[in-house]
């Protein structure tokens, strides 16, 4: 790594850097440890993890920062502050737990200062991982829950005090040490250190140069590789920014060489990246946790996730392929057979737990055992791999990588955890949900879309974990009332939340990879959501029919695939404006319309979509055959 700090530095860097080190080592150890051999009691075992990411989060802040001089010194004042503050927190509920489980809800002032020392804490730890949104969205619920007697009628409550709020946060597992932060005790833990020891072992590369063996021939390979590639590592790694980061650096410019412009190199990429959050077996975060909330395995919804997933890479896969035909681009070259053979070695050394882990799920193991096992065995065959074995050196950094990824998602659950506290104590779900389905006068559709917007705009400025638990509470509830299964409306609010990385004006995922091309952010950004339609409109498929989502019975599955089907096909032609040759306006209209009509939960209108992007491939057919026919003309002489 490239030295980007002064030398005046180096000292308080190498302090940092150990701190760091023997803060994830420590946290790790002791939740593998209370993961085999019991846990203490939720607010201990999550207090402790909110303490070590915290002071994580503040450490990782003066690790990166290159500030000098008095910026250096008030920077290191902000970070001591921050990580005293959060092992002072945390340490009081570990070591005075009796007393607080004794207390049966009264708390002393000693307990409400170390409450809105925690809070403040926490709220400026997550400003430092994510910006001012998150935390400002936390202070306007603090805010309703202090001073409800000022709100409007629909909105009033009695107003709950200071102290009540900050202690009912603090010490109970009704706040910042809810179900949300226990989530990722109980199980995202595990599963982030196991996608650092699969980076570690080279799963990056050696993803990328299997997808180049599977379908680096065709035209326009390298897009292709990009869209298998970023499925596979995202698959495990769940996150859009970083799997855009680690293959877009190597995708990004193979597509620009073969021909593929820099927009859309960079939209290919942000695309298939994200992707990972809906992709099985890791998904994100955000996924344990609706699992928790809906009280189901999480096997059913891996297997709920599936097929839209499936669906979501094959038409960005169509879309790439019929880009390539359009503009005429070939695909790389074969690797010879030594590189194959390495190449099937080093894959069997990654495969092989990742089947563990999928088997496991799917089997019904809980999720943290499924990731300790695969966990095992990877380090087991790791011994094995020549290539990318690890010594002790790199199984600390592995382990460091996970825990230092854990740390920003734990504080953003950390204060969704105020906002879900807020909204259960003082009734304000059942007031939104009042609300909503009064905004949308009973209208499923009308409801849809407004939740739609609202998953998109809160999923620019915050994580999608957070934006998912937020939207959960408030308006999933709604679209149950109006008939939709809790599976499918938990679904459509995560969906449009991750779409947010590629979505304008403020899309992370697009502006990454547009770094990367050398293109316009705005214009990647765009094109992004361009030849991402598809996905914006699958949660209205599943929504309308949640067989796809493995609700009901083979018939309920096969209907909505086959819809999905043809319009990916569809949208895809009309959005390149190829299909088997140049499309004009006409057939690129029809191609269109087939789609949307193809997506509508209706079957008289699902035949006539089908019927008509049959017009539209039968009219090239036609045409083509007629062109074929015609004799070449003779050059005529003067």
């Amino acid at each position: 790594m490239t030295d980007a700090y002064p030398p005046q530095n180096d000292a308080t860097r190498v302090v940092v850097r150990a701190l760091i080190v023997a803060i994830s080592l420590a946290t790790a150890a002791f939740y593998f440890y209370t993961a085999w051999y019991g846990t203490f009691p939720a607010l201990i075992q999550r207090s402790v993890l909110l303490g070590t990411t915290m002071s994580l989060v503040f450490l990782g802040l003066a690790d990166r920062s290159a500030a000098t001089g008095a910026r250096r010194a008030l920077l290191m004042l902000v970070v001591v502050t921050g990580v005293v503050a959060s092992a002072l927190t945390a340490g009081f509920i570990v070591i005075d737990f009796e007393n607080i489980a004794e207390s049966a809800g009264f708390y002393g002032q000693r307990e409400v200062i170390l409450a809105s020392i925690m809070v403040v804490a926490l709220l400026i730890a997550t400003y430092f991982a994510f910006g001012a949104a998150l935390p400002l969205i936390a202070v306007a619920f603090i805010l309703y829950a202090l001073f409800g007697r000022s709100m409007p009628d629909i909105l009033s409550h009695r107003g709950l005090s200071w102290s009540s709020l900050m202690a009912g946060n603090y010490l109970t597992t009704k706040g910042v040490l809810g179900v949300p932060l226990g989530a990722v005790a109980d199980v995202v833990l595990y599963f982030l250190v196991f996608s650092s020891f699969l980076a570690a072992t080279g799963a990056s590369d050696t993803f990328v140069r299997l997808s180049q063996l599977l379908v680096g021939r065709m035209r326009g390979g390298p897009a292709k590789i990009a869209v298998v590639g970023s499925g596979l590592l995202g698959s495990v790694s769940g996150s859009a920014v970083a799997n855009v980061a680690a293959s877009g650096t190597f995708t990004i410019p193979m597509m620009k060489r073969v021909g593929y412009t820099p927009h859309f190199a960079g939209a290919v990429e942000a695309v298939a990246s994200s992707g990972s959050q809906i992709m099985p077996p890791v998904m994100g975060a955000a996924v344990f946790i609706m699992a928790d909330m809906l009280q189901v395995g999480y096997g059913t919804i891996i297997l709920a996730a599936v097929f839209p997933a499936l669906i979501y890479y094959a038409n960005l896969f169509l879309v790439v392929d019929l880009e390539a035909a359009k503009l005429k681009l070939r695909g790389l070259d074969d690797l010879d057979k030594d590189q194959t053979g390495q190449l099937m070695r080093d894959s069997v050394f990654l495969l092989v737990p990742l089947a563990v882990l999928f088997g496991m799920v799917l089997m019904q193991y809980s999720p943290r055992y499924a990731a300790i096992v695969s966990l095992a065995v990877l380090l087991v065959m790791n011994m094995f791999n020549p290539r990318h074995r690890m010594g002790p050196r790199g199984l600390i950094n592995a382990i460091v990588d996970g825990m230092t990824g854990v740390a920003p998602i734990a504080v953003a659950v950390a204060v969704a955890g105020i906002i879900v506290g807020v909204v259960e104590v003082t009734g304000l779900g059942l007031n939104l949900t009042t609300i909503m389905t009064a905004a949308a006068k009973n209208s499923l559709l009308l409801l849809l879309v407004l939740t739609m917007a609202s998953s998109i705009i809160l999923g620019m400025g915050l994580p999608t974990v957070a934006c998912y638990i937020i939207l959960a509470l408030i308006i999933a509830p709604v679209m149950v009332r109006l008939g939709v299964p809790p599976i499918a409306a938990h679904m459509f609010v995560f969906y449009f939340g991750t779409l947010s990385a590629i979505t304008p004006p403020v899309a992370l995922g697009s502006f990454t990879a547009a770094g990367i091309a050398g293109a316009s952010p705005l214009q990647t950004s765009f094109t992004s959501l361009r030849i991402a339609l598809p996905a914006f409109l699958m949660p209205y498929i599943f929504v309308f029919q949640p067989g796809l989502l493995f609700q009901g019975d083979i018939v309920g599955l096969l209907i909505p695939l086959v819809n999905s089907a043809l319009a990916v096909v569809g949208l895809s032609a009309a959005t390149v404006g190829y299909f088997r040759g140049p499309l004009g306006l006409v057939r690129r209209a029809m191609f269109l319309v087939g789609a949307l009509m193809a997506f509508a939960p209706d079957h008289l209108t699902d035949i006539a979509g089908a019927l008509l992007i049959a017009a539209a491939i039968a009219v090239g057919e036609f045409r083509g055959s007629k062109t074929a026919a015609m004799p070449a003309r003779e050059p005529t002489g003067h």
